[in-house]
């Protein structure tokens, strides 16, 4: 992810002083590249450590790796915002709309990558290899996520508990234990439902891991292992949340290879037990 699509997607939660100082960069970047620490605090009337703030807010290494952010932004010159309010145009032609989708699709996934940290990935799974029951819980879109996580974990014969009524999870976690881990996933990371049970589950002493948006956002703020997408390519309005569920996945994807990978043998032989369950079903009844 970018710089600019990098302090876009925090804006609402950086300071006064951090905002002038990303909104002082977005306004020079050619001008802010050549700047030490202090001459861009100057620069920006705020002081050298509010621009460390800003370093660590954006989750960028140090301000040497910023600043080479952004002179790789320079280098492209690809301006990826639109002034559009919708993610499809009037009379948009099939071609047109492939590759749209497959732009913004490529785009996506790519800036989504960047973002994941390897110690956290490693964390989740580790946590899950120890883990009794996995309850996993997200709302519209966000409950596909949920669901392919019930799949995925479920095939290789995993305890996994899917709900998309907060009130019977509810019911459900009050048998939970230190043993268990709730999941929870949400693009904007200010799902109601999502902050209830993420405060249920403190309160609790249940293990949380959430999948939201790039940001500190309450969410990510509640939970024990926080996992990132990069902020969609989709306006405000949208008619699909095509981006933020390809995302989602991904990162669904990574985990679960990576924790089939360090469970080799036992998942091996759960997902080809689950696999002729299925392979027996479709031959009785001759389905192709």
């Amino acid at each position: 992810m970018n710089f600019k699509n990098r302090v876009e997607a925090i804006r609402r939660y950086l300071t006064t002083s951090e905002t002038k100082i990303a909104d002082y960069i977005l306004q020079n970047p050619k001008k802010a590249v050549k700047l030490s620490i202090n001459e861009l605090a100057r620069a920006s009337q705020t002081s050298a450590a509010t621009v460390s703030r800003l370093v660590k807010s954006l989750q960028i290494e140090s301000y040497p790796a910023m600043k080479v952010m952004i002179s790789v932004d320079l280098a492209g010159q690809k301006d990826q915002d639109t002034d559009e309010k919708l993610d499809i145009s009037a009379n948009d032609s099939f071609t047109e709309i492939c590759n749209k989708l497959l732009k913004n699709e490529i785009e996506n996934l790519k800036h989504t990558k960047e973002l994941l940290q390897e110690g956290i990935c490693q964390g989740v799974v580790a946590r899950l290899l120890k883990t009794e029951t996995i309850y996993v819980f997200g709302v519209g879109a966000s409950a596909l996520a949920a669901r392919n996580i019930y799949q995925k974990w479920s095939r290789i014969g995993y305890n996994v508990v899917y709900e998309d009524d907060i009130n019977v999870l509810l019911a459900q976690l009050a048998n939970a234990t230190k043993a268990d881990t709730l999941w929870l996933i949400s693009n904007s990371g200010e799902t109601p439902e999502c902050i209830y049970l993420a405060d249920y589950a403190y309160q609790n002493h249940i293990f949380t891991i959430s999948l939201t948006m790039f940001g500190q956002n309450s969410l990510v703020k509640k939970t024990k292992l926080a996992l990132t997408t990069c902020k969609p390519i989709e306006p405000d309005v949208r008619v699909g949340a095509t981006n933020s569920i390809t995302g989602q996945f991904y990162i669904i994807d990574v985990l679960f290879y990576l924790y089939f990978s360090r469970d080799f043998d036992r998942s091996l032989k759960a997902v080809t037990s689950s696999s002729q369950g299925v392979e027996n079903y479709r031959k009785i009844f001759k389905i192709k």
